[in-house]
């Protein structure tokens, strides 16, 4: 069974819309509409304590993403000033390392690639497009460029897939858009409404790809294919709920999935050995209140 192990008072004054664990789940990074980024530490014994409080934005910050920790302390964010900032930790010190504005529009999401790509970052916008930065070690540049026209009337939410040690495997994202699409440069469909977010599993199952997505339609969708490279996307509806559906996560290991609507309430979907999706009973009701599952976040706000 589920339980909570603590509750943290970020004392955001608004809103939160994101809050991400590092891959340690020793850090936590929220952000909201009061334009904030905190940063906290959490430790074994149940305790937290705030860290740092960023400010750079100039209007409400919807996503977070952690960077690998081989790259150090970095760490992205997202708002509505259309905005990507890249904040650094130094000698416990943090500060704004990069900015880029480039969007033409609110920048609703930001994901750092698996570190077997390198360090990338991809975000995405209100504009249709989405955004790509590398970084150049040699020169300690970020080197910037977008995919454009990706989804018309806007980009809700952009995923990596897996890893890879392959130096040639090929850098797959999957996006979810106002057209009513998730898309890895094909459509996957499945939806009769904006899809909120789209996510691609961060491992691979009994060598299966596995991406989740939701929409204010309530669909629930599971996308799974064996072989990426020649065979098609097998969708499989795995819930219609009866409110709007903005978030969905998996877990680090996979095996655990987390969605949040407009409900207030946060779901929990375990795969069992068969390969089979089940919803995990709330058994109690301080489950509702979680902010996480196995490793996932939780955002239950619209952009």
């Amino acid at each position: 069974m589920t339980t909570i192990r603590q509750r943290i008072d970020t004392q955001h004054r608004d809103a939160i819309h994101d809050a991400q664990l590092n891959i340690y789940g020793n850090r936590l990074a929220t952000c909201g509409s009061d334009r904030l980024v905190k940063i906290f530490e959490v430790r074994p014994n149940g305790q937290s304590y705030p860290l740092i409080e960023l400010s750079g934005h100039n209007g409400p910050v919807w996503k977070v993403s952690w960077a690998h920790p081989k790259y150090g302390g970095l760490l992205a964010s997202a708002a509505y000033d259309k905005k990507v900032i890249i904040w650094q930790e130094t000698q416990g010190r943090w500060q704004k390392s990069y900015e880029w504005a480039c969007h033409e529009a609110s920048t609703t999401s930001v994901a750092f690639a698996p570190h077997q790509y390198g360090l990338w970052l991809a975000s995405s916008s209100a504009d249709g497009d989405i955004g790509i930065l590398r970084y150049d070690s040699v020169t300690g540049q970020w080197l910037s460029s977008k995919i454009q026209k990706c989804h018309e009337q806007g980009v809700n939410s952009v995923s990596w897939a897996p890893g890879s040690a392959d130096p040639s495997a090929k850098k797959r994202l999957v996006s979810a858009g106002n057209d009513k699409c998730a898309k890895i440069w094909k459509t996957l469909n499945g939806h009769t409404d904006f899809v909120r977010e789209a996510a691609w599993c961060p491992v691979t199952n009994k060598g299966q790809h596995s991406i989740v997505s939701c929409g204010l339609e309530g669909n629930l969708v599971l996308y799974r294919n064996s072989n990426i490279e020649t065979d098609e996307w097998k969708s499989k509806l795995l819930e219609k709920s009866p409110c709007p559906l903005y978030h969905a996560s998996f877990s680090p290991c996979g095996s655990f999935l987390s969605v949040s609507g407009d409900d207030n309430m946060i779901t929990i979907w375990r795969e069992n050995l068969q390969g089979q999706w089940i919803k995990v009973p709330r058994e109690n009701k301080e489950r509702e209140g979680m902010t996480a599952a196995q490793g996932g976040q939780s955002n239950g706000s619209q952009r």
